[in-house]
């Protein structure tokens, strides 16, 4: 039975298991039925809204060359080919509500068996009145026909086999490696959802996947040097799943307020090419999801261990080594050799008729890490015992595209260091209890030195009259307006992270949140308030403002300022 047809089966059910939950205030954290069955769950409900600047969606341009060297006429590339309407500019982004449910069995013996339901609707859709190319694929994961792989009903499904020291995890799950906020290095197991880019909570965006994660702790093993602490975990996910960002089919451009500038370019590349060659099949949006059982499987391999206290500057250190074989996190564009001069400043893919086209493929590289976390309990005063953690990661041969959207293998390193703590940020008169502070900074290298693209017409009328032609760099999320918005080999960013708890019983929660990226000048600042009115039912406010030059990663969001509410529901 496919995921779908048991998301059918199973979706009454969600919500007569949540409803008497709910009916009955004083039940909370878990409800168990019978002697050996366990329900627990929440009502999530999202409701955010954007502010600012509503000027309109972006477009793009490509100037063609004067005289009889084009073949596009000069507004071939002025806009967006498919009709654009005003959806992505919406105030009303999101009124989500979701119910999530958890079942486990304990009954038998070594045998957990769990399945998380998370059925959602999310009105704002129909309120907005937003087009049904994105209806179909965002508004809801329980009406038949949708796909199942994004945002799932069966969330998670899995039986835990514990026989320590194996402990086997097989089904649809979610594995983390690594803990950082706003960025990640190491973390890279599971897929995302980008409905919202700005989305914090890793339980929100995070992509199930049906893996087997299979751990065995060897600390027993006296004879291995690696600690007093020490366990091997090895993944194989068994059929790879991009992560999904707005725009991810040509049809919906221009339609999400979410999509980053460079999916915007590249669906209006492939509306533009299907007009001009006049092919349906010009693009091939699903060649990623091709090839047998072993060409979709990734592997992820984890050594995790724990020092003893009799290491000197070493004791007490927590660390991990990583190994990855795995596809890019995003299907890449990849445009054919069979190029064709239109008159335009780079050589485009040339029709599929005779061997061009556009394929959304996968790519695979291997991934060699390491992570490591230690408290530093020789720092004076009140920094005694902060936590210093790094991750590093040496990505081999993972795939870049050059200025002319051209795909290019390069090694690439990846770190990240952090410092934690609980910090009395002033009097104790005006503040009783500390703030969790966690300092960030971020890197990442691609170990090749940018150029221009291949098939750049340096001197042509087309390339010197658009600007940045000719320009070396790697195309990124925020780019548009084709040379506009590229990175160069490094990429840098600083992230802060705090919270307190106030009032008695710990009921009022503040949350901060700042990002700055230097290269691209863009930042990103996230505030919220909490307050927990009794152990069933909590509720936040909060803000995400964005801002930066256009053609920069997050700059390219600071049209799209938000404030959101949440409402939870615990049963």
């Amino acid at each position: 039975m496919s995921i779908l047809k048991l998301g059918r089966v199973l979706r009454a059910s969600v919500f007569a298991l949540a409803l008497p939950g709910l009916a009955t205030s004083g039940a909370h954290a878990l409800e168990e039925i019978g002697e050996n069955l366990e329900i627990s769950g929440e009502v999530f409900v999202l409701t955010e809204l954007t502010w600012g600047d509503t000027s309109g969606p972006k477009t793009f341009n490509i100037f063609t060359d004067a005289g009889g060297g084009s073949t596009l006429p000069a507004t071939a590339f002025v806009g967006a080919p498919y009709p654009v309407n005003l959806d992505r500019y919406d105030t009303l982004t999101a009124f989500r509500t979701e119910i999530l449910v958890e079942a486990s069995y304990r009954g038998i013996p070594h045998f957990t068996p769990v399945i998380k339901l998370r059925p959602y609707f999310d009105g704002s859709f129909g309120i907005e009145g937003k087009h049904d190319q994105i209806q179909r694929d965002w508004e809801t994961n329980i009406s038949d026909g949708l796909h199942d792989e994004w945002d799932p009903l069966v969330r998670e499904a899995y039986v835990d086999v514990n026989y320590h020291p194996f402990f086997v995890r097989a089904g649809r799950q979610i594995v983390t490696w690594g803990r950082s906020d706003g960025v990640s290095v190491m973390d890279v197991v599971n897929p995302r959802n980008f409905r919202n880019p700005l989305t914090f909570e890793q339980e929100r965006f995070q992509i199930p996947q049906w893996m087997i994660n299979a751990t065995w702790d060897m600390s027993k093993y006296e004879w291995l040097p690696l600690g007093i602490s020490k366990e091997l975990q090895v993944v194989w996910n068994m059929d790879y799943l991009p992560s999904r960002f707005p725009g991810f089919r040509p049809e919906e451009n221009g339609l999400h307020p979410w999509t980053l500038n460079v999916v915007d370019l590249a669906d209006q590349i492939i509306q533009a090419s299907r007009n001009l060659f006049n092919e349906a099949d010009f693009f091939d949006g699903d060649k990623y999801k091709r090839g047998d059982f072993w060409d979709n499987s990734e592997v992820f391999v984890r050594w995790r261990g724990r020092t003893g206290s009799d290491l000197g500057p070493l004791s007490d250190l927590t660390y991990s080594f990583h190994y990855g074989h795995l596809y890019n996190d995003v299907p890449l564009y990849n445009l054919s050799d069979v190029r064709i001069d239109a008159g335009l400043p780079f050589t485009i893919a040339g029709p599929r008729a005779i061997g061009g086209g556009i394929d959304f493929e996968k790519r695979r590289y291997d991934l060699y890490g390491v992570s490591f976390d230690k408290a530093l309990t020789f720092l004076p005063g009140q920094l005694e015992g902060t936590v210093i953690r790094g991750e590093v990661a040496y990505n081999s041969g993972d795939s870049f595209y050059n200025p002319d959207f051209e795909l290019e293998k390069h090694d690439n390193l990846t770190f990240l260091i952090g410092l934690d703590q609980y910090l009395y940020l002033s009097p104790r008169s005006w503040v009783e209890t500390p703030w969790f502070t966690s300092f960030q900074f971020w890197h990442d290298q691609i170990l090749h030195k940018p150029e221009i693209g291949d098939t750049t017409k340096i001197g042509s009328v087309s390339c010197n009259a658009q600007p940045g032609c000719g320009d070396a760099g790697y195309v990124i999320g925020s780019a548009f307006n084709l040379f506009n918005g590229m990175r160069d080999e490094s990429r840098s960013i600083v992230t802060l992270y705090m919270f307190n708890d106030f009032l008695p019983g710990k009921t009022l929660r503040v949350e901060l949140f700042g990002l700055h990226e230097f290269e691209g000048g863009g930042s990103w600042f996230r505030g919220l308030v909490g307050y927990t009115f009794n152990s069933w039912i909590s509720a936040r406010v909060g803000t995400n403002i964005v801002w930066g030059p256009r053609d920069g990663f997050f700059g390219e969001f600071k049209k799209n300022d938000s404030v959101f509410t949440e409402l939870k529901f615990t049963f």
